[in-house]
């Protein structure tokens, strides 16, 4: 057996390979901070002592070295061993326990402190400092120093309790999961060398040797369930990394608006790069067939068999997917004996897993395939990876749907699925550059729909919506597939013809169109006629941009619009007075919306010269042309189908101008309003008049409402039910100009009328050589058997009058009596007294030229 100076002699040693093992060790963290996911920010080893009476832990050493060179060792050469092994063991239990780099030493503490400690040590550790303090037996204190000094006060103990007291060594670190299996690698080491030296016969040294060996066998077993943890986890940490660098880039083209076939490419590309032997391929759905949209790593000829996999071809593992709604798992294609799987099999596959993908409303989009090089069952992970994949995929399908939609309702009208004006302007652009490059000729052919709105009036916006449905089904169907017809707003629409070789043939196909659209349109139980005029205007001959091309062949519209030609090519000669036209349509819709039409009344006076009623006429000033007549301005409201806004106007404006006669305290008579046949065909007609009375507190029987005898008698059946409705209001019907149109006794009788106004034009003609005065006295006189009134419209001389009065005429209305005057002119008239008396007539004259 060595001699104990022999066993102290390797003190030295031992305590130098302490201090080495302490080097490597930190030599091990510095490395493993280089390497892990997060850095150790600092590792410092403090010696603190209790007091200037404590030495350190190294001069206890150096003491007990000189004591056993002198002869005068004892038991406390064992107990330094000890302490040296136990403070090694500490360290190593608290790196196994905690997975965190550490050093602890031997000394007591409470039962209290030992389970804080624990509980500390079995936590997660974000950002750590603390200083470790435990049983030098590796047990849960239960009894203090003081009871274990009582039980065995021996020198042993006594020296450990110094060294308690002065070696503690301090620590700040971080958690390194990369760092962790170097540090303990390094660690076992050093229990290696200390283990092999450590082999002392000395007291207690057999016991030490033991405790040694099991805490490595121990520790050995909790570092290698702990390393198998931490590379779990790494690996765990780098799929899931992976797996969102691919999302993130897959979200990211997708914020960019990139082509959905290069989001696909990099989606397969992606998930392809999780295994060395996978490749991938992404089947989209399109009318029952797969059609091979992205792959990557596959062979040329097996991509070939890809393109497109119908459900004509038998065992195909991806349409098995597709109509299982599930994913598919072949972990050994040679154990699927199918063509499919024997032509995958010769190409190099050996396993796939095929994941079909869905739409929000769970329609089948498309299959996402993983192939392998290797015979492969897919893990629970791998599974997983291809299911989010597929996802994505789905994600990308349905965003690009979203986008396409969101396009389609940015150039494609809604109603008629036809291109709006921004993309008909677009392709009309389009078409010329590529006319100026070839040479060739484009003709624009602006389309518009003759009283469309009369459409809408009368039998509602679903019978409007049917029309312009049925219209833009036409005119695709008469045009090639270079042609572009595109809806341009309202009932509004415009053809591009590309490559016209000339005018005549822009006329043809225009008036081909023409025909088509004659044909009635089916509405439910009804057939709607409808009309359409048409303004031609070729390239480069009315414009070479597609602004002036529009323009002029809207103006030719017009043109056609106004003078009922049904179709009309623009010209340089039309072009002035289309321009003045259209100008002022567009100041009449300004005036319409800012107030800038008024009235004037002309009166009506009976035979005593006294005014019994006015009718009220609209005027219109233009900045430039002056007050327009109506005779402009009407045909232009009608045409451009401004006439119902307008018309409810002038309705609304005369009651309230009557109305507010009579609260200034004028004599109560009645206004007269001419009505349009556009006004009067509105079913609600009827309600629209009662609202104004209504809002304007004018009594009914203060207005009158004139009509044409065309109007009335166009629908008669539909006139009457309209009269009777406006009757129980208890408002007055006129029928104007009478004589000039039907004239029929066997209409006239049975309509619910109050007045006809005969037409000045038999006025006029009185004293002609051709006197109209026959049919003068046959219109008074039927009126009076039927007992209707008699206005006779026109009156501008005195015999005029005379005759009128002589015969029978109840009111009289012409420049005789007054002009038409503004609304505060007029009201002076109600107290001119008899206007036709000369001298009575100058004054009102008068006061009307004020």
């Amino acid at each position: 057996m060595p001699s104990l100076n022999h066993q102290l002699e390797s003190r030295s040693r031992i305590e130098n390979q302490f201090f080495y093992a302490l080097v490597v060790l930190q030599l091990a963290i510095s490395v493993g901070s280089l390497l892990g996911s997060h850095s150790l920010r600092s590792v410092e080893s403090t010696v603190l002592n209790d007091g200037a009476a404590l030495t350190s832990y190294r001069s206890q050493l150096d003491r007990l070295q000189t004591q056993m060179e002198g002869g005068h060792a004892g038991r406390d050469d064992s107990g330094n061993l000890r302490a040296l092994a136990t403070t090694m063991g500490l360290s190593l239990h608290v790196l196994a326990e905690t997975g965190h780099p550490g050093f602890a030493t031997h000394s007591s503490v409470t039962a209290q402190q030992a389970e804080a400690f624990r509980q500390l040590a079995t936590r997660p550790v974000v950002d750590t400092r603390w200083i470790v303090d435990y049983d030098r037996e590796l047990r849960e204190v239960a009894q203090s120093l003081e009871h274990e000094r009582a039980a065995t006060n021996t020198a042993e103990e006594e020296f450990l309790g110094q060294a308690q007291k002065t070696h503690k060594i301090l620590l700040c670190v971080e958690r390194m999961d990369a760092a962790t299996p170097l540090l303990l690698l390094s660690t076992i080491l050093c229990m290696t060398w200390l283990r092999r030296e450590m082999r002392l016969q000395v007291v207690h040294g057999t016991k030490i040797e033991v405790e040694l060996r099991q805490e490595r066998s121990s520790l050995e077993n909790r570092i290698q369930a702990r390393t198998a943890e931490l590379q779990s986890e790494v690996k765990e940490r780098m799929r899931v990394q992976q797996l969102n660098r691919g999302r993130n880039q897959v979200l990211e083209m997708l914020a960019r608006d990139e082509p959905t076939e290069e989001i696909f490419r990099v989606l397969v590309e992606v998930l392809a790069k999780h295994r060395s032997t996978w490749a991938s391929a992404l089947h989209l759905l399109e009318d029952g067939i797969l059609h091979l949209k992205a792959s990557t790593d596959l062979p040329e000829k097996l991509i070939r068999n890809l393109q497109q996999l119908s459900a004509g071809m038998a065992g195909v593992s991806e349409l098995e997917a597709l109509s299982q709604n599930k994913a598919l798992i072949l972990r050994d294609l040679a154990a699927d004996r199918k063509p499919w799987t024997e032509l995958l099999r010769a190409n190099g596959i050996q396993s796939l897993w095929s994941a079909p993908f869905f739409g929000p409303d769970k329609s089948p989009l498309g299959t996402l395939t993983i192939y392998t090089l290797l015979q492969y069952a897919p893990s629970s992970a791998d599974l997983e990876l291809l299911e989010t994949h597929s996802q994505m995929a789905a994600m990308v399908l349905e965003r690009c749907r979203l986008q396409d939609e969101l396009r389609r309702h940015a150039y494609h009208d809604s109603l008629t699925a036809l291109p709006n004006r921004v993309l008909g302007q677009e392709r009309l652009a389009t078409a010329i550059r590529r006319a100026k490059r070839n040479g060739e000729s484009i003709a624009v052919l602006w389309i518009d729909l003759n009283k469309f709105k009369q459409i809408n009036d009368v039998h509602g916006h679903a019978a409007g919506d049917s029309v312009l449905r049925q219209v833009a089904e036409r005119l695709s169907k008469r045009l090639r597939e270079s042609d572009t017809v595109a809806r341009m707003g309202g009932d509004e629409f415009m053809v591009v013809l590309e490559d016209i070789p000339g005018r005549a043939d822009g006329q043809r196909v225009a008036e081909t169109l023409l025909d088509t659209l004659k044909l009635p349109v089916a509405f439910q139980d009804l057939q709607l006629s409808i009309t359409a005029s048409i303004g031609i205007a070729l390239f480069p001959d009315d414009g070479d941009s597609a602004d002036e091309l529009e323009r002029n062949a809207d103006l030719a519209m017009y043109e056609a619009k106004f003078g009922n030609y049904g179709t009309r090519t623009f010209s340089s000669v039309l072009n002035q007075a289309l321009i003045d036209r259209r100008e002022l349509e567009q100041e009449m819709a300004s005036a319409l919306k800012h107030g800038g039409f008024e009235l004037h009344y002309q009166p009506q006076c009976d035979q005593n010269g006294r005014v019994a009623a006015f009718e009220a006429l609209l005027r219109f000033t233009h900045p430039t042309l002056g007050v327009v007549p109506p005779s402009r301005l009407v045909p232009i409201a009608e045409e451009s189908e401004m006439i119902i806004s307008l018309g409810t106007w002038v309705l609304r404006e005369a009651c309230r101008q009557n109305r507010q006669w009579q609260v200034e305290g004028y004599p109560p008579v009645r206004v007269a309003v001419n009505i349009s046949s556009m006004q009067f065909a509105r079913e609600d007609f009827a309600d629209r008049v009662a609202e104004v009375l209504d809002e304007t507190g004018l009594a009914p029987q203060f207005l009158e409402l004139e009509l044409t005898e065309s109007v009335v008698v166009k629908d008669f059946t539909e006139s009457t039910r309209q009269l009777q409705r406006l009757k129980r209001l208890g408002v007055s019907i006129a029928i104007d100009d009478f004589g000039t149109g039907y004239s029929s006794l066997n209409y006239l009788h049975r309509l619910p009328i109050d007045r006809l106004k005969i037409d000045r034009s038999f006025i006029q003609l009185l004293n002609a050589p051709n006197s109209t005065l026959p049919i003068l006295e046959a219109i008074i006189s039927m009126a009076k058997n039927m007992e209707l009134g008699v206005v006779g419209e026109g009156v501008e001389t005195d015999e005029q009058m005379a005759m009128l009065c002589l015969k029978g005429c109840d009111l009289l209305q012409g420049f005789l009596y007054s002009r038409p005057v503004s609304a505060d002119r007029a009201k002076f008239l109600l107290h001119a007294g008899p206007l036709y008396e000369s001298l009575m007539r100058e004054d009102a004259l008068a006061v009307a030229a004020v």
